[in-house]
């Protein structure tokens, strides 16, 4: 069953013609203008030579400005970082912890690096706060108890990554404010899916890539910083393109450049800029609003067919708390079914990897199951048919 979306744009993707490609939440599947892209990418570099670098730099405002019009922003505050970890790291280092005010939250949902990151924070003065969950959403509720007066960020998860859970962020954002800290969203798993707006929710900083449902591969994240906070920022991990007159290479210290453009270290990742753009000019064409329409679709879709079988859905149910993305563990379905079948036992894991190896392309997170996330790109005809091969593996066919 074809929808409006799909006819127009499946097209553009080729993986959709070899597979059931339902992992837009890991990687988003590749428009077939990046191969032009990076051909253009060598032409420039191997007609041009060095050369090419007044062309490169004014590529990153251009690119930045696609991502900042997708999440509610001016162009001139957004810039290329490397990845959500380093954009996270030149915000810590922008920041004293040496006093009262020296505590991170974030929940156990976070992806790991950002842990991994604070946790290491440690040693300038910070102290991580990490809230539990119910491992598969986080309520408001403890966020609000756990942002207080000795807090100096909370770091939020937009979409979390194993369930696929959506956090309502402005009345975390609006506490936080009254408490006067600051929040720094990574919105890795909402952009490109779920409409964002920075200056509706007041936010602070935003990250963001391209890597997944933006559909622009690996490469390329960009950051957000709320204009008034940008000239207050001064990073201690720096380099020299964040300096004003970078090619007059002062020494010793940096003489910060106006607005975002401080927040860039060293030379660009100027291929994966290529990459991102085909995808980008396509989400703002359609409109990330008609986006989340039909992933809604898709994911009723998925919750319906999943709930005919009897399969564990670990993530939330509501529209208003689900990313793009469902988590399912068909094994978690009654035992009779299984013994009906007559087949063994299969570990969700193992499901996951025969599916795979039958070109229905999903991936696992323990311990929650199968992610499966299908995007504008696909049909409702793909849900049914991830569902029933489930099935039929689980009836050892």
């Amino acid at each position: 069953m074809m929808d409006t979306l799909a006819a127009k744009y499946r097209s553009h993707f080729p993986i959709l013609g070899t597979s059931c490609y339902l992992i837009s939440n890991s990687l988003g599947a590749m428009p077939r203008e990046v191969e032009s892209e990076l051909q253009e990418y060598t032409k420039i570099w191997q007609t041009e030579g060095v050369e090419s670098w007044h062309t490169w730099f004014p590529f990153v405002d251009e690119v930045s400005g696609l991502v900042a019009s997708l999440i509610g922003a001016d162009a001139k505050d957004v810039t290329l970082i490397h990845n959500l970890t380093i954009g996270s790291a030149l915000i810590a280092s922008c920041l004293d912890f040496s006093g009262k005010r020296n505590k991170v939250v974030y929940s156990d949902l976070h992806f790991p690096t950002i842990s991994y990151l604070w946790q290491g924070w440690r040693k300038y003065g910070a102290i991580p706060h990490v809230i539990e969950s119910d491992g598969i959403w986080t309520e408001t509720e403890k966020y609000i108890e756990a942002i207080d007066e000795n807090t100096k960020l909370v770091a939020l998860s937009h979409v979390y990554f194993r369930s696929g859970g959506l956090q309502d962020i402005k009345p975390i954002i609006e506490h936080a404010h009254k408490m006067g800290a600051l929040v720094m969203v990574d919105s890795y798993q909402a952009a490109g899916v779920v409409p964002i707006d920075v200056k509706a929710l007041d936010c602070d900083i935003l990250a963001t890539g391209v890597l997944k449902w933006l559909c622009g591969g690996p490469g390329a994240a960009f950051m957000y910083v709320r204009p008034d906070l940008q000239e207050q920022f001064l990073p201690a991990i720096r380099g020299w393109l964040g300096d004003k007159e970078p090619f007059e290479f002062h020494m010793p210290s940096v003489t910060f450049e106006h607005g975002m453009h401080r927040f860039l270290t060293s030379s660009i990742q100027v291929p994966c800029l290529h990459t991102a753009r085909p995808a980008l000019r396509m989400f703002n064409e359609i409109g990330i609003d008609a986006i989340r329409e039909k992933s809604l679709q898709l994911t009723d879709r998925l919750i319906a067919k999943a709930d005919e079988h009897g399969f564990a859905i670990n993530s939330p149910r509501e529209a208003s708390r689900r990313g793009g993305a469902l988590t399912i563990d068909p094994v978690a379905q009654a035992s009779s079914l299984r013994a009906r079948a007559g087949s063994p036992r299969h570990a969700t894991k193992d499901i996951c990897d025969e599916l795979i190896r039958r070109r229905f392309i999903v991936d696992y997170r323990p311990p929650l199951g199968i992610r499966i996330a299908p995007h504008f790109y696909n049909a409702l005809d793909e849900i049914d048919a991830v569902i029933q091969e489930m099935r039929r593996i689980l009836d050892g066919n």
